[in-house]
């Protein structure tokens, strides 16, 4: 139970709750993806949040540093919150990229404060027509698509206007890492509102250069409205917009475009295709930072379908790559 008293013994605020592992048999740490706040009977005496409509919106959790508690009230009133109704579908990517972990640790490297990694895919596509294309995309791309889907989660990142995010460097062979292109990275960003950092701001896709930020280096000088990609040869489509309390668990967001060209060498973001290998990084960061940590090995690349047939007399292989 927590009690806030002013100094002549005026009981202020108080709250009955508990945190509760399902799959744990003993006492264990609030940290971790499994635990769940239970709200007892008697805190909707709370007395800021007396009505029905505001019960349970009062927090105490462990930061994520270990630094100490924080206690949050999200403020009465009769307004109801509405949780968001879309973006509830996960990625259909047959490229398993990154995975959130299922538990935590207090001891490293396996501390929630060390782990900077969501869920994602990538789908790989192309069409088989790309008529109805826009002529800036197709004197680029020859209609191979590539989406990059993410579970959200709520994060901590240091700061209200964080991210999280994944970011893919080319390979040229199975074991051979060629980063002369950068990383090309997607990033789901916080918005600086008053939702307990669960507003989205939106959702980017970014080109890091080499000499920003290239593997093994933990960290870089990354902020994805910096970097964010915008010609109109990509044809990006990213979703969602800004949403308020979806990014949280439940929810994911994504991000789309239209890939160079097959060739021998790119002048700006590679090219991810079949049976090709990509190195798969976590980021997170806030500020003008971002932090990074590689889950796996080089992972071998599928894709959906072919690539329309005019673009095979482009050059291209049968089965796009």
């Amino acid at each position: 139970m927590t009690i806030a008293i002013e100094w002549d013994g005026t009981v202020t605020w108080w709250r009955t709750d508990s945190y509760w592992n399902p799959a744990d048999y003993v006492i264990a740490s609030s940290w971790g993806p499994g635990a769940v706040l239970s709200t007892h009977i008697h805190s909707n005496k709370d007395n800021t949040t007396i009505t029905a409509a505001n019960h349970g919106k009062s927090y105490v959790f462990a930061l994520a540093d270990g630094s100490g508690i924080q206690m949050s009230h999200l403020t009465g009133g009769s307004t109801l919150v509405v949780a968001p109704t879309g973006n509830t579908s996960a990625g259909t990517g047959a490229n398993a990229l990154t995975a959130s972990p299922a538990s935590f640790l207090n001891t490293s490297p396996n501390r929630v404060d060390q782990n900077y990694c969501s869920s994602t895919n990538l789908l790989l596509e192309g069409l088989a027509d790309t008529s109805a294309l826009a002529s800036t995309v197709t004197a680029y791309s020859d209609g191979y698509k590539a989406t990059v889907s993410m579970a959200l989660d709520w994060i901590q990142a240091g700061a209200q206007g964080g991210w999280r995010g994944v970011c893919m460097v080319y390979y040229t062979s199975k074991y051979i890492q060629d980063d002369t292109n950068g990383a090309v990275c997607m990033t789901a960003v916080q918005s600086t509102g008053t939702g307990m950092n669960s507003d989205l701001s939106g959702v980017y896709l970014i080109h890091v250069p080499a000499a920003t930020w290239q593997p093994p280096a933990m960290t870089g000088s990354v902020a994805p409205s910096s970097l964010a990609l915008t010609d109109a040869k990509y044809g990006i489509v990213s979703t969602p917009s800004a949403t308020k309390y979806v990014f949280t668990g439940g929810y994911y967001a994504s991000t789309a475009w239209y890939q160079p060209k097959y060739a021998s060498s790119y002048a700006d973001i590679a090219r991810f295709g079949k049976d090709r290998y990509t190195g798969a990084y976590c980021m997170q960061g806030s500020g003008a930072s971002s932090y990074f940590s590689a889950p796996a090995a080089g992972v071998q690349l599928l894709s959906a379908v072919t690539l329309a047939a005019g673009a095979m007399a482009l050059g291209s292989a049968i089965l796009a790559m």
